[in-house]
């Protein structure tokens, strides 16, 4: 089923497979761009993590395409889950704005597409709700290319935003995050559409006083 609706002032189409919930508590949100390498491979890890814990009758899947140009979305519809096809690039932090305003769960739990995270540690997160308001998953090394002109800065900013929020932050840019929707929706004005947008919802929360946790991943 297809159907249109109207986020951030971008028309965006929305489909909407056939669903036994039709009120999931947890709502997997993946933002994604050209990745169709990866993006089946990442919905069937998170379906096999939660459809194997006790989470298995209470989350949906939101694909939130930021106008790829590749197979992304014929895969992603060919996964069963929800689709929403964003009719401008906007960046990852509108993708993740945009499913955060179309999720139906009351958690919202954020993974990259690119298959660098680990989706069986999904059910662990959600274990700490609702006594923490937001958690993250916390990798032990950094990924991506150069890493020499990356890690000095991100040291950096992370030292930073420890200052200034006042807490050890092992990962400031961890794209696995689970979070409660309704605290998010407060701070959705200042997230940026770029990469910028995790480190600026896990300070929003850092700073005003929420309970954030972290766990390893990998």
């Amino acid at each position: 089923m297809s159907h249109l609706i109207t986020v951030d002032l971008f028309i965006i189409n929305v489909y909407n497979p056939m669903v036994e919930n039709n009120t999931p508590k947890f709502s997997i949100i993946l933002p994604a761009y050209n990745e169709e390498e990866a993006i089946g491979k990442v919905i069937d890890d998170i379906k096999l993590a939660l459809d194997n814990s006790k989470y298995n009758n209470s989350y949906e899947i939101v694909v939130v395409d930021d106008y790829s140009s590749d197979k992304t979305v014929k895969i992603a519809l060919s996964k069963n889950v929800r689709v929403i096809e964003r009719k401008i690039n906007g960046g990852s932090g509108a993708s993740r704005k945009t499913g955060i305003l179309a999720a139906r769960g009351e958690i919202i739990v954020m993974l990259d597409t690119d298959d660098t995270y680990t989706a069986s540690d999904i059910p662990t997160m959600l274990d700490y709700f609702p006594e923490y308001d937001q958690v993250n998953g916390a990798r032990d090394s950094e990924q991506g290319t150069l890493k020499f002109l990356r890690l000095p800065m991100k040291l950096f900013l992370r030292k930073l935003a420890s200052y200034l929020s006042k807490t050890k932050i092992p990962d400031l840019n961890t794209g696995l995050k689970a979070f409660k929707k309704e605290i998010m929706l407060k701070y959705m004005w200042v997230i940026p559409d770029g990469f910028s947008c995790v480190t600026t919802m896990t300070l929003a929360f850092l700073c005003n006083g929420y309970k954030v946790k972290y766990i390893p991943t990998k």
